[in-house]
């Protein structure tokens, strides 16, 4: 892509490749905690609620907080919407461009060694943390030591740094340090992984890689909260008052020059019918649509033109979990949930066509991603017959069944309650919706409480690696489901080490099948962004993955 791309799913274009590789990519209460940030002052604020933005030189720019922050540590954030927010304030080593391609970012540039092992990374002289200390490299080895240290207790930590040599020792306390993270010299960093891996670069665009500021934790008691959260990116903390707001003002020192805008006023509203109220009354700039609202909009003279539409990496899925319910320990009950989803009537009448339904599991837009791939179709027949197989008749003596799914989405939610609804009339099965907060839908899904839920995985980076071996290799720590196939591990792990990209690919393609056939997953839609945008935002930076963060963003008189 060049830059951001108004209007249009691009539905029939070719996903952009990644050579070697293969973002995540918002009611206001009163009584709400107010935390100051560790900046110097917060100016007033710009902006008028439901008045003109400002100019560009000064301007406010008003965006929704969908969640509260489920955490504001880099080590142990897991949720996009969160990671949204903490990308505006800290870097790593490389991030992501307009063109879905990997870029400099801390680290001005980088070699790999021939075996494919050893990075060494040259940091940016420029660069400094929002407390105006310059970054080194030894800034780095505290921030991935500290990510991977067994009191952090990241439960991110090991998926996203695992590949560094030492990783497994020093996060199980068998070891005083990483032995893979060296620092030469203050501008030089090297790391140094097990094996040759095409995503490991990618890897380091995952929070556990950004930059922390060592001494303003040591004030917090090592605890990173409002406070010590100072990091280097194009925005630093002003105010955070929690259910509320959070206030971020513009890094006038920015290594990459300071951004056009001076404030970001990120209100926390957690409804998506709010969120779109408050766009239509002006006090937002940005707002995502439900398809609830979505047909109206689109016949609404005024909304009809501030409309935009983006195709994400991002998959839907069903997760049936073997390790707490026992039936989905049987293929067969598996099979039959995969036939007795209808995914078409879904899209067409909850989600007004506009998402792509998922067959497989890579999404449209990641390589290796499979077109000719299709899972299982719907078929309430054949569904029967499975689960009479499984020894449920018209679903007699079949265990109660709740569908957990994230709360106050209301896409999200009437999906799970049409699954639901699919399911007691094609199987004879009794299955309740129960909306769960979300941070507690976090905790339940990571402890593995949950049999049965609905959940999107959006890719941290742009390699099927992200979700066939992050996600369904058994022994992995986001495989929460209890899903084991050997030939599937085997597969996974013979292509996250091939460096012959054609044969990577096909690899990763032979355990697609599988984990398809297996249905531990049900696969329902892929990701489809719709958002109302001001008429005067401008510049806002996009990839296949998300908004990248708002350096150049505007706001035109």
């Amino acid at each position: 892509m060049d830059g951001w791309r108004l209007g249009g799913i691009r539905r029939g274009t070719a996903p952009a490749l990644l050579i070697g590789a293969g973002l995540f990519l918002a009611g206001c209460g009163g009584g709400a905690d107010t935390v100051s940030g560790p900046g110097t002052g917060s100016p007033a604020l710009v902006g008028t609620p439901g008045g003109d933005v400002g100019t560009p030189t000064g301007a406010t720019l008003r965006v929704p907080q969908a969640v509260e922050p489920v955490t504001l540590d880099p080590a142990q954030v897991q949720d996009g919407p969160t990671i949204e927010f903490l990308m505006q304030v800290f870097e790593g080593l490389v991030q992501w461009n307009v063109e879905n391609k990997l870029a400099p970012c801390l680290a001005e540039s980088w070699d790999v060694s021939k075996d494919g092992r050893t990075y060494t990374f040259h940091l940016r002289k420029a660069a400094k943390f929002h407390n105006g200390r310059a970054v080194t490299s030894e800034d780095f080895v505290y921030s991935l030591s500290r990510s991977l240290a067994p009191k952090t207790a990241s439960p991110v930590a090991m998926v996203y740094l695992n590949d560094i040599v030492g990783a497994a020792a020093f996060n199980a306390g068998t070891a005083p340090a990483v032995a893979g993270i060296k620092a030469p010299d203050a501008h030089t960093l090297v790391l140094t992984i097990d094996q040759p891996k095409a995503f490991f670069l990618a890897k380091l665009t995952y929070p556990t890689g950004y930059a922390i500021c060592k001494e303003a934790i040591e004030q917090t008691g090592g605890v990173l909260n409002e406070k010590s959260l100072i990091g280097t990116g194009a925005f630093k903390l002003a105010e955070y008052r929690k259910g509320d707001r959070i206030l971020l003002d513009a890094n006038a020192e920015y290594w990459d020059g300071a951004p056009k805008i001076a404030r970001q006023e990120r209100r926390i509203v957690l409804d998506n019918q709010t969120r779109h109220d408050k766009f239509e009354a002006g006090e937002l700039d940005l707002a995502d649509v439900s398809m609830q609202t979505y047909r109206a909009d689109r016949q609404n003279e005024k909304l009809k033109p501030l409309l935009k539409e983006f195709e994400r990496p991002s998959i839907y899925y069903l997760a049936l979990n073997q390790t707490a319910f026992p039936p989905f320990q049987n293929a067969k009950v598996r099979q039959a949930f995969a036939h007795a989803v209808d995914k078409g009537r879904i899209l067409r009448e909850v989600h007004e066509g506009v998402p792509r339904q998922a067959e497989g599991i890579v999404p449209y837009g990641v390589p290796g991603y499979n077109p000719a791939l299709k899972g299982y179709p719907y078929d309430p027949a054949k569904a029967k017959q499975l689960l009479a197989e499984a020894g449920y008749p018209n679903g007699q003596n079949f265990p109660p069944l709740k569908i957990h799914f994230r709360a106050q989405m209301d896409d999200i939610k009437n999906t799970a309650v049409a699954i639901a609804a699919q399911l007691q009339e094609n199987l004879g099965i009794q299955v309740q919706p129960e909306e769960t907060e979300w941070a507690l839908f976090i905790r339940k899904r990571n402890n593995g409480d949950m049999p049965f839920y609905f959940l999107r995985w959006m890719a941290d980076y742009l390699d099927p690696q992200n979700f066939l071996s992050t996600m369904l290799r058994s022994g992995t720590p986001e495989n929460k489901i209890g899903y084991r196939n050997p030939a599937f591990d085997r597969l996974c792990d013979a292509a996250d080490v091939e460096r012959d990209p054609k044969k990577r690919m096909e690899l990763y393609h032979q355990a697609e099948k599988i984990g398809v056939a297996d249905a531990p997953w049900v696969p329902i839609y892929f990701q489809a962004d719709v958002e109302l945008w001001n008429p005067k935002l401008q510049g806002v930076e996009d990839m296949l993955m998300g908004h990248l963060p708002h350096k150049r963003t505007s706001l035109a008189p």
